[in-house]
This record gives structure tokens, C-alpha cells and sequence, in this order.
């Protein structure tokens, strides 16, 4: 693993040298003459190897192919289909044929990025008024020749990338600089649960300080992040969860709660916040919620810093206004419990318990968190007085790995490139073969059973890592 601080195109290069080399070595058989023409190889995603749509059994592939596309597809849909309620919401009176005008223009700038994708174009430079603008630019252009098109660049830098432009036609707009094309979707993820949210409300109202009860919620927690698989199989499996979530053990692969709990439980620290870095928003985010109140209310810490996304992208990433929404949500609800519990997490964040911390837009970039050091120097030092930082869902767990096809046996603290600015924990359903810290063998034996189990959702990590040694307390 590289050094943690080194720029993300040295990291690229490393490792375009040896997939470069690799593939030399590799018989390739075209089966499509898009494979043929975009140098798609047939072969899972090799061991050490950046996640890449240029290879054919892969996450990324399956991503680039049928995920991305179609998620452009719908934005493009939506917008059309909503264009009269949109210029109605955002534009004024005397500005409406100016606002269609621009809504057209924007679709038309979606489509074009829809191309870009499916013809495995290279990333373009960014000229408006990002606030990113800067960052981007120079990422993109120390990236390697051959690592900077859709397919043969790293799957979290195309994502990434893909998402920030998406949002980028409506921060340069007129009309349209305060749109979500995610908000709606985010929205009904969080109202069709509200039957889980009112079970999961009832149930944590008086609980014990106990690591069963602790691990109970890092489970509920850990199984909301299904969420952004699918509306209607996400629904159904919340519901399990909340009637026996103890059927599901068998598919936690590595469970450190004890670990996390013996953290939170130290009193040797004078550290005495906890970070939570956010996934989806929706009933994940409330999950955050309810983790975050047992952590305060048992004395674990003083305060709990949610860190949300600069901008909409991964389409259920929360942001604040997700955050905002959320809690309107709660305070404002027609059911006395519900609407008594968000008014105590507004009143947390009125006491400073619940903080949403400033707007980063390191967390919306493509670099790997071991690059954080180096780009974002105040933000990793802000960490570092952390207790605990949770890492939530599978995108966060990808840039811890830098979203690289580790031996799934390696070291945690190995893969992570000297990003340990404090105990860490990353609790993940798995969607994606990037992985480590599992027993040696195992990944190969259920492979074998499941093929696809590493993309599924139906499997889950909740994993710790020491810090306290590298700062001696």
C-alpha cells in the first residue's frame, strides 16, 4: 500500500504499471466488439488491483454497464416528466420560458454525459463556479494518460466523477442552483419507513447500558444500509431486521462490537466526540440517529459530528439539506412518539450533542481517505480528536481500501495506508469485492456457494481498528 499522503496520481501510476504489466500476461478474449474496442478483459477484478470497469466480472463493470447509464436515464426522465412543477418551485414569475429554456439545456448536458459514459470518453475539465473547481482539475490532470476514461480509470474515481458533474449543470445554473435531482427519492426512502421507524422508536426508548444492547444497535445500523438497493426489497428487509435481526447474524462476516463498545466505554481518552461519516439518507440516516442518542444519553461521549455531502450524488447520499429534512421530519410527525424523538434530537443539536459539521468537500472527491492528510489537512486534524469515527456504507468503506481488490484476508490497518487518525470503525453491507480483515479462505469457499455474494447487500461488516496506540493514549 502506498504511503498515506501520496498524491493520488503517484498512487495511479503504481498501479497502472502493474495492471499494465499484468495484462501482457493475460490471454484476452473478446466477446462483444464493444469489449474489443474498449480493451474490456474477461476475468474478475485481479488481487491488488484498482476496481476498474476494464474488467469484465467485476462490480465496476456491472456498475459502468447497467447502474451508471440507467441512473442517467431516469434523472433525464424525471426531469422532463416534473419540467412544469420545477420551473413552478424554482423559477420566477417573469423568468418561466428563460427557466425551460435552461432545463432543456441541462438535459441535454445529461444526455452528453450519458455518451461520455457509454463510449468510455476521458473526464473533462470542470470550468464553472465549483467551489471544487480547483481540486478537480488538477486531479484529473495527474491522472495517467490510460487511467483518465470511464472503463479504464478507477470505478471510484469515474463514480465520483460522473456524480460531481451530474451536479455541476445545476450549480452553474440560473434557475436551478437549489435542486436535488436525488430529493424526491431521498424523501420517499424516509417516509415509506416510517412503520421501522416508529417499531425502532418504541423499542429504543429505554434501554440498558449493556454491549448487547449496543451491539443490537450497530446491527439495526448496519442493516439500514441495505437501503439504497432497492425501495421495495429494502422495505421488506427492514422489517425483518426490526422483528428478528438475530436470524441475520450468520451473515455478519466480521462483527468487532465488543471492541467498539470497550472503545467507547474508556475513560482513559480526553477525547470525547464522536464522528459519524454518513452514508444514505432515508431510514439509514435515522439509524445514525437512534446510534447516535444511545452513544450520548449512556455517557460514551459529550458529543456525536455527523459529516454529510457537499452535494447529491451515489443518489441516496445524504447531504444537509437531507439532514434538515430528516429531522423536520421527525419533529413534524402525526405520531406523538415519533414526533417527541425528533424534537429531542433538535433539541441535541440546540444543546451541541448532535453537531453537523462543516461542509467538506474532501468527502465528494475521488481521493482515497488516506489522502487526506495531504488535501485536506484541517479536516484529518479535526478527526484526530475524535473518540471514534464511524465510517458508514459501502462508498466510505471503498475509499478507506482506495478501492483496491485486496487479498480479503489482509489486514485492516494494512489497507489502509496510514489513515488512522483515530480509532476507527466501519460498519458496511457489502456490494462490492473490495474487502479484507475476513479469515484466510473463507472469501474463496463462499464464493463458491455464491458467486455473487460480494454484491449482493445480503452480507455485512461491522470492523474496528485500534488507534490509540499511534497517539499513546
Amino acid at each position: 500500500m502506498d504511503p498515506e499522503g501520496e498524491s493520488p496520481s503517484a498512487v495511479a501510476t503504481v498501479h497502472a504499471t502493474d495492471n499494465k504489466n499484468a495484462d501482457q500476461n493475460l490471454t484476452k478474449i473478446f466477446k462483444t466488439d464493444f469489449d474489443a474496442k474498449y480493451n474490456i478483459v474477461d476475468i474478475p477484478t485481479p488481487l491488488n488491483a484498482f476496481m476498474s470497469g476494464q474488467y469484465k466480472r467485476s462490480y465496476a463493470y456491472s456498475t459502468l454497464q447497467n447502474e451508471l447509464p440507467v441512473v442517467l436515464t431516469k434523472v433525464i426522465d424525471s426531469i422532463t416528466k416534473e419540467k412544469n412543477e420545477l420551473v413552478a418551485q424554482f423559477a420566477p414569475t417573469n423568468f418561466v420560458q428563460n427557466s425551460r429554456e435552461e432545463l432543456k439545456i441541462i438535459i441535454g448536458l445529461i444526455s452528453r454525459l450519458k455518451y461520455e459514459l457509454q463510449t468510455d470518453k476521458p473526464f473533462q475539465q470542470f470550468n464553472g463556479d465549483e467551489p471544487d473547481r480547483e481540486q478537480w482539475n488538477n486531479f484529473i490532470t495527474h491522472l495517467p494518460e490510460e487511467g483518465r476514461t470511464y472503463y479504464r480509470a478507477c470505478c471510484m474515481h469515474t463514480q465520483s466523477y460522473m456524480y460531481r458533474k451530474l451536479y455541476s449543470f445545476v450549480e452553474n445554473s440560473i434557475f436551478l442552483k437549489e435542486f436535488d435531482f436525488f430529493a424526491k427519492i431521498k424523501e420517499q426512502s424516509l417516509t415509506k419507513s416510517q412503520n421501522e421507524i416508529l417499531s425502532l422508536s418504541k423499542y429504543t426508548r429505554r434501554t440498558e447500558h449493556s454491549l448487547e444492547m449496543f451491539s443490537e444497535l450497530l446491527k439495526y445500523n448496519l442493516w439500514s444500509n441495505r437501503g439504497d438497493i432497492g425501495d421495495n426489497d429494502a422495505h421488506i428487509f427492514n422489517m425483518k431486521v426490526l422483528d428478528d435481526f438475530t436470524t441475520l447474524d450468520q451473515y455478519i462476516l466480521a462483527n468487532n462490537s465488543k471492541e467498539i463498545w470497550n472503545c467507547l466505554c474508556t475513560r482513559r481518552s480526553n477525547r470525547h466526540r464522536v464522528d459519524i461519516v454518513v452514508d444514505s439518507a432515508g431510514f439509514e440516516l435515522f439509524t445514525d440517529f437512534i446510534l447516535a442518542e444511545y452513544i450520548i444519553e449512556k455517557g460514551m461521549a459529550e458529543k456525536v459530528c455527523f459529516h454529510v455531502k457537499a452535494h447529491s450524488g451515489f443518489v441516496f447520499n445524504a447531504t444537509a439539506r437531507d439532514f434538515d429534512f430528516t429531522l423536520k421530519y421527525l419533529s413534524n410527525h402525526s405520531d406523538y412518539i415519533i414526533s417527541l424523538l425528533g424534537r429531542k434530537f433538535l433539541e441535541f443539536c440546540k444543546q451541541d450533542k448532535f453537531e453537523l459539521s462543516p461542509t467538506s468537500y474532501f468527502w465528494t472527491s475521488p481521493n482515497a481517505f488516506h489522502c487526506m492528510r495531504s488535501f485536506e489537512p484541517e479536516l484529518y486534524t479535526s478527526l484526530q480528536r475524535s473518540k471514534l469515527i464511524i465510517f458508514k456504507g459501502d462508498l466510505n468503506y471503498r475509499k478507506l481500501l482506495s478501492d483496491v481488490c485486496w487479498e480479503s484476508s489482509q489486514d485492516m490497518k494494512t489497507c489502509l495506508g496510514g489513515f488512522v487518525p483515530s480509532n476507527l470503525c466501519a460498519v458496511r453491507t457489502i456490494k462490492s469485492e473490495v474487502i479484507c480483515g475476513l479469515r484466510a479462505g473463507f472469501c474463496d469457499d463462499l464464493l463458491k456457494q455464491e458467486p455473487q455474494w460480494m454484491s449482493s447487500g445480503k452480507y455485512g461488516l461491522i470492523q474496528y481498528v485500534d488507534g490509540s496506540r499511534e497517539f499513546g493514549y
